[in-house]
């Protein structure tokens, strides 16, 4: 058995042709998860976005107290 993959993988078989009478078969993949914006799950994109709420939020009240717009006391 592991002889014929040798073989294989050395080259020395070769695949004959297929004749006009054989049938192919065909194998039809299903995918049953279906991988969603940058391979996360619903939950991961959901921590993701609130992550970047989060960062924008404090990010944005540090530059207003920069500028002195608001007070922090």
């Amino acid at each position: 058995m592991f002889d014929d993959l040798r073989e294989i993988s050395n080259g020395a078989i070769e695949l004959g042709e297929i004749e006009s009478d054989q049938e192919i078969e065909t194998v039809e993949t299903v995918e049953t998860d279906p991988v969603g914006f940058l391979g996360m799950t619903a939950g991961q994109r959901f921590v993701l976005s609130l992550l970047l709420l989060c960062t924008v939020v404090v990010l944005g009240l540090t530059c207003l107290m920069v500028t002195a717009k608001i007070w922090y006391f």
